[in-house]
Order: C-alpha cells, then structure tokens, then sequence
C-alpha cells in the first residue's frame, strides 16, 4: 500500500501555483507515494481535505512557508494537525524555516525543517520516517530530539536539469488560472541566485549556486504544457530569470521556432538588461 504524503500551501494573498510543493512531489517515487497537495488559498475549510487525506496511511504532513502572513495559516494549520494526529510529523519547509530553522523548531507542533533545496533532502526524510530509522546524519535538515533541536549539515546544491519535470496533475490548473484572473501558467527554470545583496535571502538560501533548464528542456516543457492546458501567458518565477544571455537567447529561440503563441515574464536586476 502506497503511503499519503500531504503537502500544503497556506492561505496568502498572492495567487501563484504551489511550485515548491509541485517540485517536491515531482520528486517522488509514484510507486511508492501517493502526494496529495491542499491549497488554503482554494479551500474554505482546508482541514476537513487534511483531515482526511493523513487518515489514508500517511507518512508526514509537510507544508512550504514563506516570512509575512503565511505563517498565521501555517502555524494554525499545523497545531491542528498536531493535535488531531500527534503522531504524524509536521515539517516545514520554504523560505522562512530555511531562514530561521531554531526559531521554527521552537513551535512544539514543528517537528523537522528541510532547509534550502529541498528535493532530495525531503526525499530521503520520507525513507527514514517509512523505515522508522533516525534522522542522525541527513544532510539538509534541522529536527527535535528529546526537546533539544539538533541541526544537521549543509546539503550542497544539485544541477535542477537531473530532477524530474513537473507534474502539474497534482494541482488543479484551471482553479489557478481563475484564482489568477489570467489565462497564464506559473513555471520556474532555475533556482539561486550569483549575486550576494545584504537585503535578499538568496544567499543564505542558496549559498550563491545558481543552475537553469537548458533552453531545450524549456521548450520540450511549455510545449507539451502548451498542448494540454491552452494558456496564452507563461509567468516565468526564477528569482533571476536573465542570469545567463545565452541560455535567454536560447529559450527566445526555442519558443520561436516551437510557434507558441504565448507571451512570458520573467524577472531581472537593472545590471543584467545592459
């Protein structure tokens, strides 16, 4: 019997698609996992969906914040599911518990923090709660060990091209494309950033890695994308879209000659449109 794995995304004002959840699920072994991913920006009642969900045999709940008011959903959410299924993990994950891993495992409902890159690292957490084996050792986590939190090394970061491509069944895309207000699909192509700016998380997140799709692998995605759901906008999240001119040149070129009648957004510093 496959084991339930429950991810969810807390009530916040913005409306973009739960990348990070879709990008840990992904991950997953199908065969193995049964991911179940709950938006409280979808749901009025989010806990009646979790309620049942973590009755199917799950292994954890886990759930991706971000500093500012997701924390209010996260916190309310994960002491209910503390305190209806005590023995089920709660793990957060994202940019805050990233951040603030000691402060995060002071929240009694918290049980683990996978910091950073999170793919393989959840991966792995999820063999040691099926196995029932110690958390000792996993590089890119922070845990509670008799009330004492315990902070394991650093996991360096890994090249996003040997990860899976997103599953994007796990959500359901048109709720998004309503929540959204426009006919746009959500996509990130790369993660971290090279620069090291005093106001931005990036560095501490990502240590300053930085690795993108390559252009191919861009346009054989939004293509096979484009086929299914029909958007006429790509919102492209990548903290530094422009990093690279070349591999930019390249995705233009690959949506040109593909014909996709589709616009796309992505982000940049004033330094790199020069």
């Amino acid at each position: 019997m496959k084991h339930t794995v429950v991810l969810y995304n807390p009530n916040a004002v913005f409306y973009t698609m739960p990348l990070a959840l879709i990008a840990i699920g992904s991950y997953l072994d199908a065969e193995q996992y049964s991911v179940i991913i709950i938006d409280g920006r979808l749901e009025k009642e989010p806990m009646l969906k979790i309620s049942e969900a973590l009755q199917q045999n799950a292994v954890c709940f886990a759930t991706t914040v971000l500093t500012g008011g997701p924390i209010k959903d996260a916190l309310k959410v994960s002491r209910a599911v503390k305190e209806k299924f005590p023995n089920i993990p709660v793990v957060w994950g994202g940019w805050h518990p990233s951040l603030f891993p000691h402060q995060t495992l002071e929240e009694t409902s918290v049980d683990v923090v996978v910091k950073g890159q999170g793919e393989i690292t959840f991966a792995e957490l999820l063999e040691r709660f099926t196995q029932h084996q110690s958390l000792k050792g996993l590089p890119g986590i922070a845990y509670k060990e008799n009330g004492i939190v315990v902070m394991n090394e650093e996991r360096h970061m890994q090249d996003l091209n040997n990860f899976p491509t997103f599953n994007y069944d796990l959500i359901d895309v048109p709720a998004y494309i309503q929540l959204s207000g426009r006919n746009q699909l959500d996509y990130i192509s790369s993660q971290g950033c090279r620069f090291r700016c005093s106001f931005c998380a990036d560095p501490t997140m990502y240590k300053r890695g930085w690795y993108g799709y390559s252009p191919e692998r861009m346009g054989n995605e939004i293509e096979a994308l484009w086929k299914k759901y029909k958007f006429n906008h790509v919102h492209l999240q990548d903290e530094t879209f422009f990093t690279n001119a070349k591999r930019v040149k390249g995705v233009a070129e690959e949506f040109i000659q593909r014909k996709l009648p589709i616009s796309w957004f992505g982000t940049m510093r004033a330094d790199q449109g020069v």
